[in-house]
């Protein structure tokens, strides 16, 4: 009997674990469109708005079991003309047209929540940049109302950063 009653008590406990989890990926799930980019300011010990990154958009998207996709684009982006030849640009077009693509940021990835530390970890299956094929990126979370705040566990351009995502409807 206390053998069984052992057993039981370590199912209920391992149940509800998974149910926690899965509660907590299914608080991800759907569509969320950039808010902010913030860096922390060690003087003022407050948020700011991240001055490298101002006029950024983009979404991540999340579906709730497991799996996840993010694009960010610089300011400018949509600005130059998609339907010229790529022959027909001058060096300085070609030039300005890379440099935004590569501080575009896009990825797939798996997703796993980390209860214990609140955070997130994102299994990199594909991406812009191939470096990053195969690599994890953890970020801490946070949910208020309808804002998911995303801060990043390592420096980014040598600053704490965070992402603040609005729920789309």
């Amino acid at each position: 009997m206390k053998y069984l009653l052992s057993g039981f008590f370590l199912m209920s406990t391992l149940i509800q674990c998974s149910s926690n989890r899965s509660d907590t990926m299914e608080k991800f799930r759907g569509m969320w469109k950039l808010d902010k980019y913030e860096s922390y300011d060690s003087a003022t010990n407050s948020w700011l708005p991240s001055l490298n990154r101002q006029g950024y958009t983009g979404y991540i998207l999340y579906d709730g079991i497991g799996h996840m996709g993010v694009q960010l684009i610089p300011p400018g982006f949509s600005d130059f003309d998609a339907d010229k030849p790529i022959d027909s640009l001058d060096a300085k077009e070609q030039t300005r047209i890379l440099k935004l693509q590569l501080r575009s940021f896009i990825y797939f990835a798996d997703a796993k929540i980390i209860e214990k530390e609140n955070s997130i970890e994102h299994h990199k299956l594909l991406s812009n940049d191939p470096i990053e094929w195969g690599t994890t990126s953890t970020r801490n979370f946070e949910f208020r109302g309808d804002t998911l705040i995303l801060t990043a566990k390592e420096l980014i351009a040598g600053l704490k950063t965070r992402l603040r995502w609005v729920k789309c409807k």
